[in-house]
């Protein structure tokens, strides 16, 4: 598994479980569909955030003059 798929796995079910607590003694429809969508962009950021950081690790162009 990617570190990416990881990043989102781990912070979107964090996120979800948390959230599934919260609302879980009102437990209406908007509210479980408020808190997939925010389960769902939470995840996507965290795929995002750590997608960005191992595009940042590359290898450095060692061709560089300065």
């Amino acid at each position: 598994m990617k570190s990416e798929d990881k990043a989102a796995f781990k912070s979107g079910s964090i996120f979800g479980a948390l959230g599934a607590i919260a609302i879980a003694p009102i437990a209406t429809p908007v509210l479980w569909a408020a808190l997939a969508y925010g389960t769902y962009k939470v995840a996507r950021g965290a795929y995002n955030n750590a997608k960005l950081k191992d595009a940042l690790k590359g290898k450095p162009d060692e061709n560089l003059f300065i």
